[in-house]
């Protein structure tokens, strides 16, 4: 399996410091030149950006960032392998990486669309149902939505599917993928790996610190995905809310935040 790296030209030293990471954990890899939204033509933009209806157009930046993704769709289908991983360049992988970016895929589900390696910073719904992998990972359905597409492991024909569906697309990338309320996202079966395997700097690291990448790829525009409870008035919002809530424990699902393989306490997950 090779791992996809989304860089821009104008940031070699966040690909040099990717290709350290990777180096150092005998993982094969591929720069993907992203594609810079800011240099993008209003007509490039129409071309593929449709705004939903009622909706807030998507920012240049998260245009060039779903073009960038879908280039490393087009190398996952292209290439000979049945798995792609994708990173972007700000993220931080972990020490334990290796047996799971490597030749032996047997770990990943054989009904696995995507498998989400990334850690954000917010309690997501995992299925009951735990597999284990190897290191004491395990391995949960996601039943929520969880934002960031920093890193994940795409099977070919997923990636033939999404390349298909999203010749045009009215939402983020992240949302495409991962949130059920934008149609694609809900026909997906898309796993989470617990403790996760990668993490932007800007999650790791203290507010403040020299470390921290900003994200290049993306300025996020006002939110406008379906099923937003925030654009709802409060009372519904809340009401909606709780509703949810009882239909994951009626459903037996879990609620946590997953951690990065790397912190501490990462392996005692917290509900």
């Amino acid at each position: 399996m090779k791992s996809y790296i989304i860089n821009l030209d104008r940031s070699p030293g966040r690909m040099q410091r990717m290709a350290d990471r990777l180096n150092s954990i005998g993982a094969d890899f591929e720069r993907v030149p992203a594609v810079d939204g800011r240099l993008l033509s209003d007509a490039e933009i129409s071309d593929v950006h449709k705004p939903a209806a009622g909706a807030a157009a998507m920012t240049p930046e998260e245009v060039g960032c779903f073009l960038s993704h879908r280039k490393c769709w087009e190398r996952i289908v292209s290439g000979p392998d049945a798995y792609g991983c994708v990173f972007e360049d700000d993220m931080l992988i972990a020490k334990q990486a290796a047996p799971f970016l490597g030749e032996n895929t047997s770990w990943i589900p054989k009904d696995a669309d995507i498998i989400k390696i990334e850690a954000v910073p917010v309690r997501v719904w995992l299925d009951s149902s735990v597999s284990a992998l190897p290191g004491a990972f395990k391995l949960a359905l996601l039943r929520s939505f969880s934002f960031g597409s920093g890193g994940y492991i795409l099977s070919r024909a997923t990636a033939e599917r999404l390349l298909a569906l999203t010749r045009v697309f009215s939402d983020a990338v992240d949302h495409a993928k991962f949130n059920p309320a934008c149609g694609i996202a809900g026909s997906l079966k898309s796993y989470q790996m617990i403790p996760a395997l990668s993490i932007q700097t800007q999650c790791f690291y203290p507010k403040g610190s020299s470390l921290i990448e900003l994200p290049a790829l993306a300025v996020h525009s006002d939110p406008r995905f379906p099923g937003n409870l925030m654009e709802k008035p409060w009372l519904e919002r809340k009401v909606l809310q709780a509703l949810r809530r009882l239909g994951h424990r009626l459903r037996r699902h879990w609620r946590t935040e997953v951690l990065f393989a790397d912190q501490t306490g990462a392996f005692c997950t917290k509900t």
